[in-house]
């Protein structure tokens, strides 16, 4: 498929009778470094890439090739919870908490839902005027019903207040002829998404969403770009709705759509995890030029879910090499945002699972915890404190007597090796060695074992 490039202008300012610019051949697009909340018109307050920093001995060794802070662009991270699955369906006051939690933890935007169907997603818009500080509430719409979303948000643009971040409007459209079938518009799908995009530009930001793009029709999707870019659309939002595709497919498809894009225009990911590869395509797709991502805190949304941003975020501080992005997410904020998240939408993350999981920074293994103990790095790229964590070395049936050595030692008690071989063999003998991870349960353990050794003698 042919690349085309076409130069964009300020959508909410040039009549949408405008002729378009040239179009120019060119497959082999390079990505530009112009940031994308510059490329989408949102001032993000100026603040520096935030570069990956670890003071720990190795880490940095690994990171070989680290582009320069001038290099870096602006990561795209959207949240799209409240828009699906529990996070649609869960009350306005607990989607409420969940948007400001975003807001707090520096996710860029939020997909809140489908305003103008859905009543809740109204109020929801709303109801959450005033209380966000930066993160931009993206409504989304089907192509048909882009007039009455583009009533909803003049009403909302009337009602801001200063220093109200910007709604955005998401337009969702197949590339699947096959889906047609019963879906107003169908008939005339190119057409009517040039439209959609016509109507809300003046008003808002335009996002367009490419859904089902592993089935996609070559030449439908690319009527569909040229006919998204050509009216004013800011983003093309790549959407793999079946999380069928492969890392491979994935950076083939971002390509396509950088290609079609040129510079100007975002290219985001936003892939499923049904086949448990949504961090890795969206990494593909990073590394194929696409400068955004739009999953979910935690993963959530329907079936397997989204991708989880968290995983993004860490992958983007800490492998800058590979992404040549930053972000303004506060990582230190992240454990704790994801575990209220999960509660208000009623959700369990799960104890193992990556970045935000109880367990992710604990190991019960005698051998990791050795080599824990004596040099982190061994085991742990990624460091706990970073998140607002700590490392946590758990006693369990497979732990080794270095777990126990320390954990004395840490309560100030001084020990023969012998008694560490008696509160170890105890500690295997028992039930429930998990319990010894409280330190009192330990010392009270050894103080017994250490009193009858004195009865004995």
């Amino acid at each position: 498929m042919a690349g085309i490039t076409v130069s964009r202008r300020d959508s909410r300012t040039e009549p949408s009778g405008s002729a378009p610019a040239p179009i120019a051949q060119d497959a082999r697009h390079k990505v530009g470094l112009t940031t994308v909340g510059e490329d989408l018109g949102h001032d993000r307050g100026g603040q520096p890439p935030l570069m990956i920093k670890h003071a720990r001995a190795g880490v940095d060794d690994m990171h070989h090739d680290l582009p320069q802070a001038s290099r870096m662009r602006d990561a795209w991270l959207v949240d799209a919870a409240l828009a699906d699955g529990r996070g649609a369906m869960a009350s306005t006051q607990c989607r409420q908490q969940v948007l400001v939690r975003l807001d707090r933890l520096g996710v860029h935007a939020a997909v809140i839902g489908y305003p103008a169907v859905r009543p809740a997603d109204r109020a929801l818009l709303a109801e959450s005027r005033g209380i966000c500080r930066q993160i931009i509430r993206i409504c989304a719409t089907a192509p048909e019903d882009a007039e009455a979303l583009a009533g909803i948000l003049r009403d909302a643009a009337a009602t801001a207040t200063a220093g109200d971040p910007p709604v955005d409007a998401l337009v969702e459209c197949s590339t699947d002829p096959a889906l047609d079938r019963g879906v107003a518009g169908a008939a005339d799908p190119v057409g009517g998404l040039g439209r959609a995009v016509a109507v809300l530009r003046g008003i808002a930001q335009v996002h367009v969403v490419f859904a089902a793009l592993a089935t996609a029709a070559p030449d439908r999707l690319r009527a569909m770009v040229q006919a998204a870019l050509l009216n004013g659309a800011r983003s093309l939002i790549l959407a793999d709705t079946t999380g069928r595709m492969l890392p491979v497919e994935t950076a083939a498809a971002v390509a396509v759509l950088r290609s079609l894009a040129g510079p100007d225009v975002a290219v985001i990911a936003a892939p499923a995890d049904d086949l448990g590869l949504a961090t890795a395509n969206a990494l593909a797709a990073i590394g194929a030029g696409a400068t955004g991502v739009m999953g979910a805190i935690g993963g959530l949304g329907e079936r397997a879910g989204l991708v989880a941003l968290e995983e993004i975020a860490t992958a983007i501080r800490y492998r800058p090499d590979h992404t040549c992005l930053a972000h303004d997410i506060d990582l230190a904020l992240m454990s704790e945002a994801g575990q209220d998240i999960a509660a208000a939408l009623a959700v369990d993350l799960g104890r193992n699972k990556a970045v935000l999981g109880d367990y992710v920074f604990g190991t019960a293994a005698g051998l990791h915890q050795h080599g824990l103990l004596n040099h982190p790095i061994t085991y742990e790229y990624l460091d706990p404190a970073d998140f607002g964590r700590e490392r946590r070395i758990l006693i369990g049936r497979h732990s080794g007597r270095a777990v126990l050595r320390s954990r004395l030692t840490e309560a100030g008690i001084n020990f023969a090796p012998d008694q560490l071989e008696a509160v170890y063999q105890a500690v295997m003998r028992s039930p429930d060695p998990e319990r010894f991870n409280d330190n009192a349960d330990l010392v009270a353990l050894y103080r017994q074992l250490a009193a009858h050794d004195i009865q004995g003698a």
